[in-house]
């Protein structure tokens, strides 16, 4: 299956690769998960650490992030997205897997910039930053096949 791709690569920039991985959480209400920073909105997730898996990430990040307790299930979709990060002043080729996850507790989230707030599917497809991720809201909720 082709991985599709977001974005635009700019041929006078030099691009970091890294891969990433995003949760798809959805509550009793259907609503999406969605963290909001002062740089944009995202699915929870983010950078994977060396060694990690996509499911691993979901679950550090999330928590991290929201305070979620995550089963992960599996990895449902993935992509590719160029964006620049202006907190860390770098352009990124973000190789993105969105993993499918369900919430089975919360804790104290660490970091306290961040704020977990639950959108229906256009509400979310509205809010987020970035195509891909959009994109992956969209597909989950049966939108596009």
């Amino acid at each position: 299956m082709k991985v599709p791709v977001f974005g635009t690569r700019l041929e006078d920039r030099t691009y970091v690769r890294r891969p990433s991985a995003y949760a798809l959480v959805r509550n009793a209400a259907g609503h999406w998960a969605v963290v909001r920073t002062r740089e944009g909105c995202f699915l929870p997730g983010g950078g994977m650490e060396t060694h990690e898996t996509a499911e691993q990430t979901v679950e550090r990040e999330a928590q991290e992030e929201c305070g979620f307790v995550l089963k992960p299930g599996a990895v449902a979709m993935q992509a590719i997205q160029f964006v620049y990060s202006s907190e860390e002043h770098q352009y990124f080729e973000k190789i993105c897997e969105f993993v499918e996850a369900e919430l089975i507790g919360t804790v104290a989230p660490s970091e306290k910039d961040h704020q977990t707030v639950w959108l229906n599917v256009d509400q979310a497809v509205d809010a987020l930053s970035h195509e891909s991720h959009r994109w992956a809201v969209s597909r989950a909720s049966g939108r596009l096949s």
